[in-house]
Order: structure tokens, then sequence, then C-alpha cells
């Protein structure tokens, strides 16, 4: 049966009874961001084993465990762009991943190259707008941001290509010794270019290379449903696809309105407010067999939450499993 996992930022290991609220509400794994560890981004994206502990001993004590640990992309921003320290960078993520192995957390996340990193945006980019009752979500229009020339000094695709290959050349054995799986996200907008600069990792094609360029069991994919719908590809087919391939490491249980061939704009919604029959996405996964983690990822504003966002999690999780429920009483 597939397990209800959230992301958990720095600050949540201050606030041991959120976790024990995570744990009580029925949450079963957590996500974190190796920016949690001590010490961690002083040495410019590289845990040490004390840090990675204290992390792990915090997250256990309240009954959970590490599910997934995610890398920033600006951890290894040299790498992409192809500028010194990229050595040292990639031997960062080597030993990210030997460290996961060594706590027993499944799954590392690798982070593309995003447009981001180098771009500044419209501030009209991105919006707060109001949904059912005046709850709060994120709207992000991108039709000032897309079909521009690239900026000076943008790496190229193929160069992005080549980069992004060295990195996975160099962790994925290590992975692989470690018993980790390597799960890339992809891009967010998932676009080819924004404000010019160019993006590699927007579609399931882009996907299919990664994994047959660098071929490994332990090679996959975070499958975002938002993104992935966001893009105008065919979610379930995707699903089918990577899933039958067991390249589905993490599920972002995440619902939208809009896609951007269409309406070249998108909001990130509630879970029953959005184009998504959010049970077909469940029942999907469930066929294909996969019974790692899903995570309701980005949190939405409610009229009486407070800025840690408990009320809207609670409703989250209640509402998968809800849905999980239905596919196993279903079988």
């Amino acid at each position: 049966m597939m397990k209800i996992g959230t992301r958990i930022s720095p600050d949540w290991l201050n606030r041991p009874q959120d976790l024990q609220f995570l744990k009580q509400i029925g949450v079963d794994c957590v996500d974190i961001t190796l920016d949690i560890c001590p010490g961690y981004k002083e040495a410019g994206g590289r845990a040490s084993r004390e840090g990675l502990g204290k992390v792990v001993e915090a997250v256990e004590k309240a009954g959970l465990k590490i599910e997934r640990a995610n890398t920033y992309s600006h951890h290894y921003q040299a790498t992409f762009l192809g500028q010194p320290g990229a050595e040292r960078e990639i031997d960062n993520l080597v030993n990210n991943a030997e460290l996961c192995g060594a706590f027993q957390i499944p799954v590392m996340g690798i982070q593309c190259f995003q447009a981001g990193q180098i771009a500044k945006f419209h501030d009209s980019a991105y919006s707060w707008v109001e949904g059912r009752g005046g709850y709060r979500h994120l709207r992000v229009d991108l039709k000032d941001e897309l079909d521009l020339p690239a900026p000076p000094g943008a790496p190229t695709a193929d160069e992005l290509w080549e980069r992004t290959l060295k990195i996975y050349r160099a962790v994925v054995p290590a992975a692989e010794k470690a018993g980790v799986k390597v799960a890339m996200h992809g891009n967010d907008p998932p676009v080819p270019s924004l404000h010019g600069v160019p993006q590699i990792l927007h579609n399931f094609a882009a996907f299919e290379r990664l994994f047959s360029e660098v071929p490994s069991p332990n090679n996959g994919m975070t499958f975002c449903v938002g993104t992935r719908y966001e893009s105008g590809e065919d979610v379930f087919e995707g699903i089918r696809r990577f899933g039958e391939q067991g390249k589905i490491f993490h599920v972002h249980f995440r619902n939208v309105k809009g896609k951007i061939p269409r309406d070249r704009a998108y909001e990130e919604v509630s879970p029953d407010t959005g184009e998504l029959d959010m049970y077909r996405v469940a029942k999907a996964l469930h066929d294909v067999g996969y019974d790692r983690v899903v995570d309701y990822d980005h949190i939405m504003k409610l009229v009486t939450d407070g800025p840690e966002g408990r009320q809207y999690i609670a409703y989250c999780v209640g509402y998968m499993k809800g849905l999980l429920q239905s596919l196993e009483s279903n079988r």
C-alpha cells in the first residue's frame, strides 16, 4: 500500500510537537532537503555524518522515517555553468548519496538546472490568488516569460545535457553501491526555456533520455503530478510508462488548473478542485504497483491557518488517506 509523506523544512526540527502532529494525523514518512542538516550549507552542499545523524534521530523520535533527502541545484550550479568548483560539487553529491545509504534513507533527489538560477522573471509571473471560500493559492503566469532570446552567458541545452550526465555518471554508481535510489523531479515550470534560458528536463522524452544515458535500476524520478499535467502531456500515460519501468521513486500528489501549451499559465489548487481526478491518479499508481510515498507537496493558505500550514496539511492527509483506503477496499 502507498504511504503518505510530507516535506519538512529545517525549522521543523525546532518544533518537535509538530513532528508529533504529523504522526498523529497519519503521515508515515517525511521528505527533507539536506540543508536541514547542521553544517550543510556552510560546507557548500555537503552533508556530514554527524549532521544527518541528528536529523534522523529527531525524526525517528517522533515515530517517522525519512523517505527522501533532496539536494538543491544551486549547490551544483558551477557544474551546470561549466565553472571552477564543479569537481568538488560532484564529490559532495557522491558523499551525500553514500550518507543516505548509511542512514537507510531510500531516495535521494537530484535537481536539474532551473532557468530561475540565472534569470530574473517579471513580477507578474507569480501571484497568490483566491480560491474556494477565499483560500489563497499560487498562480503562475508565463505569458511574458516564454519564447524569448537567450541572454548572454546562458548555457545551451547541449551543454546542460553534457553537465547533467556528468553528475549522473558519478553519482548513480555510488548510489547503487549505497542502496539508494536517485530521483529527478524535472523542471518546474515544465517548459524548454524561460526568459530565454534553456531547461532540459521538462517532458517525458527528456526523462527517457536521462534513464537511457545512465542506465540503472537506481536512476528514476519524482513523478510530480502537477508539473506533468501543466506540461500538457498525459499524466496517466506517464504513470503507466514509467511505473511499468519501475522508474517512479516518489510522487508529488498535486492538483492544478491550466496547461501551459493551452493557457500559458496554471494555478496550484487544493486536491479536490483542480482539473485532474485524483482518485484516478491514485488508481493509476496503484495499478502499476507503486507502493512508495505520495506527498501532497505545496501548501495552500487557509484563512484560519498558521504559517506552518497545519490545517492544510491535515486536510490533504485526510483526503489522501480516504483515496488510499478506497483503493484497498476495492481491490
